[in-house]
This record gives C-alpha cells, structure tokens and sequence, in this order.
C-alpha cells in the first residue's frame, strides 16, 4: 500500500527525536557514571546480598568474581571493566543480578589481543541465573554455559526487562578505537549446552544496537540448549533493534535476530529443542529476523520482523538477506535429529533494496517440518506489501513503547 508523504515524514520525525532521546539519556547516563566513585574489584565468596560500585582497569580480572554456590544477590549496583563485568565458573553459582548497570570499557590493547568488551555476565557450569532490570552499555552481553540446577526446586535461567546498547565483540585496537575487521561472535544472551531446563524465559528485554558502534551475531542465541516437553524455553515480548557486522555497508554476515535452534546435534538429546519465540519485534537484524538452523520441536510464531534493508543515512546494508527460515543447515535429518520445526503467524516485511524499492525476502522454507507428526507447518505467516521504509521500523518503537505501558512493564534498573 503506497504511503501518505505526510504520513511518512512524520514518522521520520518521530524517529529523529526517539534518537535525540536515546542519544540525550546516553549522555545523561554517561555524565550519571562520571559522578560515581568505584571501588575495586571484588570477589564474593558467602551468599548474600550485595550492592556496591565496582570497577576493573584489569582486561584479564572481572570487577564482580563470584567464587561460591551459596545463593547470591547483586542489586542497586554500577559496575564497569576493561574486562568481564559479573563472573563466576565452575562453582555452580546461584547468582540474581537485579537494577544494575554495567558499562564494558574499551579494554585498551592492540587488535592482536583478541579482546573486545567484557560480558556483563559469564556464568560456566551454573545452577541458577536472574538477571533482572538492570541496563548494559556496550558489553559482550551474557553468556551461560553448563546448567548444573535442580528445575525441582526452582533453578532456572531468567532475563527479564533489561535494557541493553549496543552490544559489542569487536577486538580492541587502543585505548579508544576498535578494530575495523577483528571481532568475536557475541550475542545480547546465549545458551550454550543448557539442557531439558524447566521455567527459562527471555522475556520484556530492550536491545538497541547502533551500525558502526556494535558487533553483535545473532542477539539471543540457543545453542545445543533445550527446554522440556512440558515446560519449553520461552523467549517472548522482546524489542530487538540492529544487528549489523562492523562495516554493514560493505561487509559479509551471518548474524541476526534470534537464533531458535543452532548447533550440530548428534543425538536428540544433545540437539536443540523445545524452545517457543512469541510475540517479539525485531528490526534491522540484516541476515535474518528469526531462524531455526537445528534441533527439533521448536517454534517461532506471532513475531512481527521487518526491515528496510537501509542504514540510517540511506545507505543498503551489504548483508540483508530474509525475514524468517528453517533450514536444515548440518544435515540433521538424515541424523534424526531435525524434526517438528514450524514457523506460523508471523508479520513480516524483509526489504531487499537492492533489487528494487518493493522487492522483499519474507520467508525461506526449505526444511519446514510438513509431517504427519507435527500438527503445524509453516503457514498463516503474513507479509506486509510495498515498500519498507525506516518510517516503519521507526513506528515498531512506538509499538514496544505503548506495549511497555498497557502491559504496565518498566524495563531497565528501577531505582
């Protein structure tokens, strides 16, 4: 349906102040920081609550190192590292973050280092996470490997209503510059070998990445990691904005939205499984919106996924390539492993500009499960006709802006 100008302009509009906002309450927070004295870096080795502000100058020491299995709270806390922010391993850590922020520091070494932004937090070999309003700005996001919890008695993983800016795996190359082609593949969250959990969910989260001030891959990421029959892995009400490689305009890709099932997958046990994306917005992702690579029963459905295909200066971005797929990537089925993956009732609106103003790529099925045995496919996905414009991604904002207050949801620290 061709646009009113009007209509189009002011949505543009709209959209030069939503970053005037964004950029006025980075400055604000930024100058917030500035004002804080932090202590140093601190390992806690007794459960308890602690609150606190903490900094590392150190690349290689986190500024949080959490060294016990005792339950752990860190709330109302500023924490920033030239490397890890929150880190625990092999300890079978039981740690909430909650009304936190983290600010990754550049960790000032040359591209041959191999460093990029620390996480805010990296949890190996773990029995429960809560991760809870708190806010990042640019940090190599969370990453939990190894769940080692109990689901009857409560252990989970939960991230809910942070708030993230641009999430960033680029290698340092000084105190203040980033490399131009050197990056390791982070994501906003990843699950990696998080097996048959019960109760995880990735819900209510803003993530905002900026074209040439981020580096994500996909921005949440299941790999080899599976839910239960019973109780999947939810992933819902997300705000994903941008994913985009170093150099969008020219540089090659595989990064995205949400990776749903990623990992080569020898038996059905160790595939990725049982995992439900519903009900997210994801804009700007370049290579794709939503995908499912691998696994079994999994499902993505009422999402809404668009992109222009355009940078904000009007520039095609290199790497846009489809809205949703299922695609058997590693042969799984052959393996038994690749089976009861669906895609249905979701808005998509996938531009390929370089084609022509109204050319799209909504939709790639090659390996959508049509059996008999799963009693969906991939139908009823709808695809929004005619030209996508940035006035539209704009609009998504607005979107998660007014879901935010009817679903009375406050993203981000609360104090």
């Amino acid at each position: 349906m061709k646009e009113n100008v009007r209509l189009v302009s002011a949505s543009r509009a709209r959209f030069g102040l939503s970053g005037l906002a964004m950029l006025c309450t980075a400055l604000l927070g930024a100058s917030a920081q500035a004002q804080i004295t932090y202590s140093a870096p601190i390992t806690i080795t007794k459960g308890g609550v602690y609150s606190g502000n903490w900094q590392s100058l150190n690349p290689d020491q986190p500024a949080v190192t959490v060294s016990t299995s005792e339950a752990v709270i860190i709330e109302n806390s500023n924490i920033q590292s030239r490397g890890p922010l929150i880190r625990s391993r092999y300890v079978k850590a039981n740690l909430t973050v909650r009304n936190s922020r983290g600010v990754a520091l550049n960790p000032g070494l040359a591209a041959s280092f191999r460093r990029t932004p620390g996480y805010f937090v990296h949890l190996e070999d773990f029995q429960n996470a809560r991760i809870e309003n708190n806010e990042l700005i640019g940090t190599s996001g969370m990453y939990f490997y190894k769940f080692l919890g109990d689901s009857t008695i409560g252990h989970t993983i939960k991230i809910l209503r942070n708030k993230a800016l641009n999430i960033d795996g680029r290698y340092s190359s000084g105190p203040d510059t980033f490399s131009p082609t050197g990056f390791y593949r982070v994501q906003f969250t990843q699950f990696n070998d998080v097996k048959n959990i019960s109760n995880a969910e990735i819900a209510w989260n803003q993530i905002i990445n900026e074209p040439g001030k981020s580096r994500v891959e996909e921005n949440i990421n299941m790999y080899v990691s599976s839910g239960t029959p019973n109780s999947p892995i939810i992933i819902h009400n997300n705000y994903i904005q941008g994913a985009y490689p170093t150099n969008p305009a020219t540089d090659t890709y595989g990064g995205g939205g949400i990776m749903l099932g990623d990992g080569q997958g020898s038996t059905v046990g160790k595939a990725s499984a049982f995992l439900r994306a519903y009900n997210n917005q994801i804009i700007s992702t370049s290579n794709q919106g939503i995908a499912i690579s691998a696994g079994h029963n999994n499902e993505a459905y009422n999402n809404r996924v668009i992109s222009s295909g355009l940078l904000p200066d009007g520039r095609r971005i290199a790497s846009q390539n489809v809205g949703i797929y299922i695609w058997d990537l590693h042969g799984d089925k052959a393996r038994n492993t690749f089976f009861n993956n669906v895609m249905y009732g979701n808005v998509v609106a996938w531009a390929q500009p370089a084609k022509s103003a109204t050319a799209q790529n909504p939709f790639w099925f090659p390996n959508c499960d049509a059996e008999a045995r799963s009693p969906k496919s991939c139908k009823n996905n709808t695809t929004i006709a005619g030209v996508v414009t940035r006035a539209m991604e704009a609009q998504e904002f607005d979107r998660w802006q007014a879901k935010l207050r009817a679903s009375n949801v406050t993203i981000g620290p609360k104090q």
